[in-house]
């Protein structure tokens, strides 16, 4: 539950000038990547159950197939699918357009990446699928999205440079749109090997990203501007909305008010005596009769207590 006066809509200066020089930039320095090198090659991976491919009036992309790993052959027929664009300087725009037009309509991402590669298709193909998997810290493994670029727009506050490295494999360069519509690309050497392996903290942390996903988007539609550090200050709103013992569905109401009040909003009395009480209350019901003028009086007063 967010506070009323917090989420009235603030405008964004975004111009759609400034969009399509940008967009007109990111085609740009792709096509020209591929010029320079005749041995790189450009793929699009694709998310089937979020609609369908259509690249007309654009040649069709090729189909490699789905990106399935050894270890989980019952993720056929839901798995992502690698396409190869062999008509970059056509195919392109329309890859652009599609995955905007997606964004553009609030609808999950069909086209999750352009990537590069100098590696032949078995080796991309190999490596990206079997990067699904994501060994835990203790045992076994997840699958691991990876690809879907509002995944991938954390993981580089997530893992060290060294385990993007090892993330990407043999990918030259990743291109994605991240959540305000603007095309975001990652340069790599392409010659990361192995697998990774992550931290229990960094484990946790890429578990909470459905969460931090979720809570973007309630801000993004409430109007709130987006920064750059947004998403880590949900983060550390949820982590602490786990230690109190909030159950799932409390816990990125918590992080909304620890981003729109105050961040240490939960030491003030008022909310430390709701959290007490989560076992017998959930805390959106204990909070839920707050008035927008409690919420502006818990964010002034909760400056003179100590950041959790």
């Amino acid at each position: 539950m967010l506070p009323r006066a917090c989420l009235r809509r603030a405008p964004v200066p975004r111009s759609s000038l400034r969009r399509r020089r940008a967009a007109q930039r990111w085609l740009g320095n792709v096509l020209a990547s591929t010029r320079r090198s005749m041995t790189t090659t450009t793929y699009i991976i694709v998310e089937p159950s979020n609609g369908a491919l259509d690249m007309s009036p654009a040649p069709n992309a090729y189909e490699i197939g789905e990106l399935i790993p050894v270890a989980r052959p019952e993720l056929e027929g839901v798995a992502p699918v690698l396409y190869r664009l062999e008509h970059t300087e056509r195919q392109l725009p329309r890859v652009r357009e599609l995955a905007e037009s997606h964004h553009r309509d609030g609808r999950p991402p069909l086209i999750c990446c352009v990537l590069e590669t100098e590696a032949v298709t078995d080796v991309i193909r190999e490596h990206l699928a079997e990067s699904l998997l994501l060994r835990k810290p203790a045992d076994g493994s997840v699958v691991f999205r990876y690809y879907d670029p509002r995944v991938y727009a954390h993981l580089g506050s997530i893992l060290a440079p060294g385990q993007m490295l090892t993330l990407m494999g043999p990918v030259t360069r990743w291109t994605y749109l991240d959540v305000a519509r603007a095309w975001q690309e990652a340069s790599f050497d392409g010659n990361g090997s192995g697998s990774l392996a992550v931290t229990d903290e960094q484990y946790e942390q890429i578990a909470r990203l459905s969460f931090v996903r979720r809570a973007l988007e309630l801000l993004r539609d409430a109007g709130v501007a987006m920064s750059a550090d947004l998403p880590r200050q949900l983060d550390t709103q949820l982590r602490k909305a786990e230690r109190y013992g909030l159950s799932p569905e409390d816990q990125i109401p918590f992080a909304l008010h620890g981003v729109l009040v105050a961040p240490n909003f939960d030491r003030h009395p008022q909310v430390q005596s709701a959290l007490s009480q989560v076992r017998e209350t959930p805390y959106v019901d204990a909070v839920g009769q707050w008035s927008d003028n409690d919420w502006q009086r818990i964010g002034q007063e909760s400056a003179q207590y100590p950041l959790s």
